[in-house]
């Protein structure tokens, strides 16, 4: 499972022509689920995220305080580019990306865990399968890169 945090000032994500998530002040993740991802890559990185120390302390001191901490946001969006193999050629490999239905099981479950550790109406997600267009105002600017099998 890997993943791409990005510390927002606001983000939103568009189908078509309708916005149908937001958030103002958060994470922006980008989600990518394995053939070999399994429940416990799901706990181990929605701990790390709700966890993980990206924002500054009340004296602008950095990297003190978890989304938990400042009553942040998180907007998802399943991304299965994450996972393409690039070594060979000039055209992305996808095999080692999960099959569409066994992938949004994971990350349902992933949503879930983050759901119930920073509650339901701070967890914004895209939808599932679709083309989406996703903008971001990136704070800092902060991008981590998460890995369950780093």
């Amino acid at each position: 499972m890997k993943i791409v945090l990005q510390k927002v000032s606001e983000a939103s994500v568009t189908v078509g022509n309708a916005i149908v998530s937001q958030i103002k002040h958060g994470y922006m993740l980008l989600v990518g689920i394995g053939v070999d991802d399994t429940v416990e890559d799901i706990d181990k990185l929605s701990k790390k995220i709700l966890n993980f120390r990206g924002f500054d302390d009340d004296s602008g001191y950095g990297w003190k305080r978890n989304i938990k901490d400042v009553g942040g946001e998180i907007l998802s969006v399943s991304q299965f580019t994450l996972l393409a193999r690039t070594n060979k050629g000039t055209k992305p490999d996808f095999h080692l990306a999960q099959r569409g239905d066994l992938a949004n099981e994971l990350y349902e479950q992933f949503l879930d865990r983050l759901r119930a550790g920073l509650g339901e109406e701070k967890i914004k997600n895209g939808v599932f399968g679709a083309m989406m267009s996703c903008q971001l105002t990136n704070e800092g600017p902060v991008t981590i890169i998460f890995d369950s099998k780093a």
